[in-house]
């Protein structure tokens, strides 16, 4: 065979290989700008209403809004064909591209609720094809982190009972339209079943998406001879959150393909700059009729690239590229002896990762666990976040009470939050590995009474503690503990407390913030968190210290104190009243509560 014939050969079966998604570089559009558009022009659009069939409906120009934003114009226009006399403009029809005289305008973008005509805002297509131009592949880097301010992750951490208002004001801050439009994606959710979305989607909501129960798809196998599907100018086009045994899949609609280069939407999915998202094709299954807000119920096909831009104006990717993920593997247990494991990735993005992982742990336990009611839920040893070049972060503590399942999930999402959003690195989240225990009795305790067998030491003593502990439908425990007072303690008044790790915390408070330097020394502090299945004893004493940028400096005289805490002198200063002493630890079988006080007298040899 001659050479030229095997190249003729060749090149068919390469454009295969990069997938008859449109491999070859289509001509550029004819398009119309902005400037030209006019009331009362008359065209049409594409989409896909039943499976992914392409259809065509009817778009009628009103008017324009310019300059709705900085270099970002609206066209209005009424449509109508096909069923969008019954449902209105369809949540999933973002993206559709508009024609005029078969020059291309723009995309579907937006509606209104409640309308009696299916009127729709469009993105003009020259702000949608300028977002290519942001697409710099050579010099791809990770997205920056999203601000976490280190006070505001420590107070968090301190009060573990906040931790759902800062995933509904996280996910509420994600969800923004323009001048009362909306722009909502249908969120094809698969395997969390009716209970476990109906626990995710008032959060899901909150972020702009309209959760509808899906099911998932198999991809095209690996050897398999079926072509890839196509994506064309209408086709439905999905963005893989979550893939594997909990899918998560917004779906719209394809503007424009360009070879590898694939443009859609109309609107962002959230604005986030530079990502890197699981793009897939995707099948309508039906239309979900809404006075409010109609939706395309659709089901997310395989992979076939990766979208990379996510700006106001569109969301842009390319066809073959491969995107990362974080894997997730999470172990289930029962107090019946049954064994669920799961598996699943999510967008490897810093705002993004956190969030889905908060939303599918609650929605894989509100399914296989009951929804409402006290529980245990316990993360062993082992459950922890691997970071490349770093040891692991633990995870591992003990949740009890009404919202047991929403601490788990919420403290394991948050410090995830915080290592992806540090102020030192970008690190690389290798994987999570989450290892539960649910137990269907909510097994607390509360601290009763906290005694000593004497209330006046030297240093180096030791002295009996005695704690009375109640747990929840059971008979009082005694624990006792041995603590000896340190040697190099001095004459005066000792403080011992004793609590559940959030009081101890507090206590904490006093004693000056703790600062890390270096993405080392975070990893280090969280993997000292306290856990609440331990009782704490902490001792403390009089102390004229300061924290002064973050280092603590203990017994200052008070000339040097008044010196430091003048204004403007010294950044980051904090008073210290008191200083830890020492710190003791018992483990029991119980989500802890409470809190005691004791003070002894420390008297010279």
């Amino acid at each position: 065979m001659s050479l030229l014939r095997r190249r003729k050969r060749i090149v068919p079966l390469l454009l295969a290989a990069l997938g008859a998604t449109a491999a070859v570089r289509a001509a550029p559009p004819e398009t119309i700008p902005f400037k030209d558009i006019r009331a009362g022009m008359k065209g049409i659009g594409k989409t896909a209403f039943h499976g992914a069939t392409i259809e065509s409906f009817d778009v009628e120009i009103l008017g324009t809004l310019p300059n709705i934003g900085p270099d970002q114009n609206l066209i209005l226009a009424r449509c109508s064909g096909g069923p969008l006399a019954e449902t209105g403009i369809l949540a999933g029809m973002s993206g559709s591209p508009v024609f005029v005289d078969g020059k291309l305008v723009g995309a579907i973008a937006y509606s209104w609720g409640f309308t009696k005509e299916p009127v729709a805002g469009i993105t003009p297509i020259e702000e949608m094809l300028a977002v290519s131009r942001r697409d710099q592949p050579a010099a791809r880097r990770g997205r920056p982190a999203a601000s976490m301010p280190r006070e505001s992750a420590r107070r968090t951490l301190a009060r573990p009972e906040g931790l759902g208002a800062f995933f509904a004001q996280k996910l509420q801050a994600l969800a923004a339209y323009p001048a009362g439009a909306r722009a909502d994606l249908p969120l094809s959710v698969a395997g969390l079943g009716p209970g476990g979305l109906a626990r995710v989607s008032a959060d899901l909501a909150r972020a702009g998406f309209l959760p509808v129960q899906a099911g998932s798809a198999p991809g095209t196998p690996r050897g398999s001879a079926s072509a890839p599907p196509v994506l064309t100018p209408g086709s439905p086009v999905g963005v893989k959150l979550v893939r594997g045994d909990v899918d998560m899949t917004a779906s719209g609609t394809v503007t424009w393909v360009d070879g590898d280069a694939l443009y859609a939407f109309g609107h962002p999915l959230y604005g986030l700059g530079e990502v890197d998202l699981p793009m897939t094709a995707a099948r309508v299954e039906a239309l979900l009729p809404s006075l409010e807000q109609s939706a395309k119920i659709t089901t997310p096909l395989s992979e076939l690239g990766a979208f990379r831009q996510d700006r106001a104006s569109a969301i842009f990717g390319r066809i073959g590229a491969s995107p990362s993920m974080i894997p997730v593997r999470l172990q289930l247990k029962d107090d019946a002896g049954g064994q669920r494991t799961y598996a699943f990735d999510l967008a490897n993005d810093p705002l993004l990762a956190p969030l889905l992982l908060y939303a599918s742990l609650n929605g894989v336990i509100g399914t296989v666990e009951r929804t409402f009611g006290s529980a245990s839920v316990r993360l062993r040893e082992g459950s922890v976040i691997k970071i490349g070049g770093s040891d692991d972060v633990r995870l591992d503590n003990f949740f009890a009470g009404d919202g047991a399942a929403g601490d788990a999930s919420g403290l394991s999402a948050f410090l995830l939050y915080v290592v992806m959003n540090n102020d030192w690195s970008a690190p690389r989240v290798e994987g999570i590995n989450l290892l539960l225990d649910y137990v269907r009795e909510p097994k607390t305790a509360m601290v009763r009474r906290f005694t000593l067998d004497r209330y006046r030491v030297r240093p180096g003593d030791t002295v009996n503690a005695r704690v009375v502990v109640s747990p929840y439908r059971g008979p009082d425990q005694v624990i006792t503990r041995e603590i000896a007072i340190p040697k190099e303690t001095p004459p005066g008044t000792l403080t011992l407390q004793v609590g559940d790790a959030a009081s101890i915390n507090r206590v904490d408070e006093t004693d000056g913030p703790v600062q890390p330097r270096s993405f080392g020394q975070l990893v280090t502090l969280i993997n000292r968190l306290r856990r609440n299945d331990r009782v704490y004893i902490v001792a403390s004493r009089a102390d004229s210290g300061a924290f002064v940028g973050g280092a603590r400096l203990p017994n200052l005289p008070p000339s040097v104190t008044s010196l430091l805490s003048r204004p403007r002198s010294f950044g980051n200063f904090a008073s210290v009243p008191e200083r830890g002493v020492l710190e003791e630890e018992i483990p029991i079988d119980a989500d802890l509560a409470g809190f005691a006080r004791v003070s002894l007298d420390v008297v010279s040899r």
